[in-house]
């Protein structure tokens, strides 16, 4: 269950990241931006605890 939720966490934060590549607006892009990239590496925590 752990590794499931963890792997849709890497697949919405690398989707977020890609969509904000398209955003016109660079507050818009900074924002996804920074959400991909925090729910990225809370997937990453999530599979290797310290």
């Amino acid at each position: 269950m752990q590794i499931i939720l963890s792997i849709l966490l890497f697949i919405v934060g690398i989707a977020v990241m890609a969509i904000s590549f398209k955003a016109k607006r660079e507050l818009i892009y900074y924002l996804l931006l920074i959400i991909g990239l925090i729910l990225f590496f809370v997937g990453i925590h999530v599979i290797f605890p310290k």
